[in-house]
């Protein structure tokens, strides 16, 4: 169970970086010859994931936390300067900065659901063993 929360943390720590990136981006719409910035690849972080349960760690004490998700994941950000939109050099486009900010927002929320309902089976596991 607690990797699991510990996965989703991880995908809160991304949401998280991604919202000051777009957000900076969307600040600086004004600023002439910006370069919009992004987090690498999507798919990337699921991929460390699976890579990082499989690495079959060995537990030499029985309080040593378990998995490899545990270690401080590090998103690359990355700044797009193939493009420029305007004759300025600046390369944000406004309207596609606040539809990226409602995605992330949404994935933040699903993420944050997920983590309150495994808590909450853990909860009720506690509750009931008291009964």
């Amino acid at each position: 169970m607690f990797k699991t929360i510990n996965k989703l943390g991880l995908g809160l720590d991304k949401a998280a970086l991604r919202h000051t990136v777009l957000s900076d981006n969307l600040a600086n719409a004004n600023t002439p010859g910006f370069k919009r910035s992004d987090l690498v690849g999507q798919n990337r972080f699921t991929a460390e994931l699976s890579k990082a349960a499989d690495l079959g760690l060995m537990s030499t004490d029985k309080r040593h936390l378990t998995g490899a998700s545990f270690q401080s994941q590090r998103f690359s950000v990355v700044r797009d300067g193939s493009s420029a939109m305007r004759n300025d050099g600046n390369n944000v486009d406004p309207d596609r900065e606040r539809v990226l900010l409602l995605e992330n927002q949404l994935y933040y929320e699903a993420l944050i659901d997920a983590v309150s309902r495994k808590l909450g089976q853990l909860r009720s596991a506690i509750v009931e063993g008291r009964r």
